[in-house]
């Protein structure tokens, strides 16, 4: 059991004297009780203990050389890696663009960091939200936790939205996904972000159950679009330069999965779903007046491929700040064998559930059978763009009368209505038809199916056929796999 309490305020470190020979805090006797008690007390002996460490490795390396005297250095520095790594690995993760320096065991002080090839700057000159989730991950680095239970509570407390996501994520990648990660929140923004993993309990007191923690996912309708809709608005032009719109009627969905790659391109960006494909086209055409309008705020649009010709992705991407997903849906990049394998390996499944080749026949198989749903799904696309009635155009219409404008406008959505009635016809849905079935099917003889082939189908039934796992569960794992 891990607690950490919302008592987290910075306080500087006062370092502890001890030798070279001191030895390796990791071979003393574990004390289990460690975690229970107040974050700010640990912080004060974690850094103490990683210092001597530093030192404890220095000493076998040397013990190490003494007494194998014929083999490389390299053998030592093998046998016993830095211990600071993890530390400056995780670091990099929550801060994006600052890079920890390595410490000295010979001279305990204070962590310093660099930003670009800057010059070192103390760990005191980070944020205090900054050292706070540097202070928390750390806190749980040194042990190693794994197969444990972790309580955080207010992970959003001091903390820029875009920073608490990052630790939460974090976390979550802790222990080969061995933990159960219990957070403790009234931020809204946190609750419409994870709504959709069903993870999301809240407690009625009032309640004569015995159990009063109710999933906020099972709710009627009415509760539910209120816990979506409450943190997709909040607080967005204090939260970062950059607005991520992206397609999705819930709020959630897809919102982890896109912010999490978001961030390692836009550290500052926040990303809002937009609803349907249709608010999303809408939004491109008013983007530039938009942008123009909220000064210092850049807008991006990003929608996946479903549905969608290589013309019209060109069409849409000839705004630069509208972009399509390379592939047809976010799932498609988790029909990958070896990543499923891993994902089945941490759920205990079968021998032959984490079967690279059958994973990869299996998965085969399915998107073989889903190439008609996944015609109908283009040819229904298409007929929605072809299907669009043009706005009319009328030139010098002040030197026109009333009923020539009337006249004017009908001629045009005659002729509109006209060439949509022959682009759908039956002969040429036929052909439409047959091409985009022809170009699926040829695709199924490649690895290029991964690409094009709905992904949300081949998922969801990959993950309910093959691994009897909820794909919710599965999506999660291969995420952080």
């Amino acid at each position: 059991m891990v607690q950490i309490d919302s008592d987290r305020a910075v306080q500087p470190v006062r370092f502890e004297s001890f030798t070279l020979a001191t030895e390796d805090p990791d071979d003393l006797d574990v004390n289990y009780s460690w975690y229970l008690s107040p974050f700010i007390g640990r912080w004060q002996e974690l850094v103490n203990k990683i210092y001597k460490k530093a030192a404890a490795r220095d000493q076998k390396i040397a013990r190490f050389v003494k007494d194998h005297p014929t083999q490389p250095g390299s053998d030592a520095l093998t046998a016993y890696p830095d211990p600071f790594l993890p530390y400056q690995s995780v670091f990099a993760q929550l801060l994006p663009g600052k890079t920890l320096e390595p410490i000295d065991p010979k001279s305990p002080r204070e962590f310093h960091y660099r930003i670009g090839q800057s010059q070192p700057l103390s760990f005191a000159t980070l944020s205090s939200g900054e050292q706070e989730v540097v202070k928390v991950a750390f806190d749980l680095v040194w042990k190693r936790i794994i197969h444990s239970i972790i309580l955080v509570d207010e992970p959003e407390l001091h903390l820029h939205p875009t920073l608490t996501f990052r630790l939460i994520e974090t976390l979550k990648g802790f222990g080969d996904g061995t933990n159960q990660l219990v957070l403790f929140t009234h931020s809204a923004d946190l609750l419409s972000t994870y709504y959709s993993t069903g993870s999301v309990y809240f407690i009625d007191s009032s309640a004569s159950d015995i159990n009063q923690a109710h999933q906020l996912s099972a709710l009627a309708t009415a509760h539910t679009a209120v816990a979506r809709a409450a943190g997709a608005n909040l607080g967005l032009f204090a939260v970062g330069k950059r607005l991520v719109f992206v397609e999705g009627r819930e709020a959630s969905v897809d919102r982890l999965v896109y912010h999490k790659v978001a961030q390692n391109a836009f550290p500052d960006s926040y990303v809002m779903p937009i609803g349907s494909v249709e608010n999303l086209i809408a939004l491109r055409s008013v983007v530039d007046e938009l942008t123009n309008a909220i000064f210092g705020i850049d807008l991006f649009l990003v929608r996946d491929r479903d549905g969608l010709s290589d013309e019209h992705v060109l069409s849409l991407e000839s705004n630069a700040r509208f972009r399509s997903l390379p592939r047809r849906h976010i799932e498609n990049y988790l029909l990958d064998p070896d990543v499923l394998s891993e994902v089945a390996r941490t759920f205990y499944l079968r021998p032959e559930q984490q079967d690279v080749a059958r994973i990869r026949d299996r998965l085969k198989q399915i998107a073989s059978s889903s190439i008609m749903q996944a015609v109908l799904w283009n040819v229904r696309e298409s007929i929605r763009v072809l299907g669009t009635l043009p706005s009319p155009v009328v030139r010098n219409v002040e030197q026109m009368s009333r009923d020539e404008l009337a006249a004017s406008i009908s001629d045009q959505v005659a002729r509109n209505l006209c060439e949509i009635a022959q682009g759908l016809g039956a002969g040429e849905i036929r052909k439409l038809v047959i091409k985009e079935h022809a170009r699926l099917d040829a695709a199924l003889s490649s690895e290029e199916w991964v690409k094009v082939l709905p992904g949300k189908l081949v998922f969801a039934r990959f993950c309910a056929e093959f691994l009897a796992v909820e794909k919710e569960r599965v999506r999660r794992r291969a995420q952080i796999t």
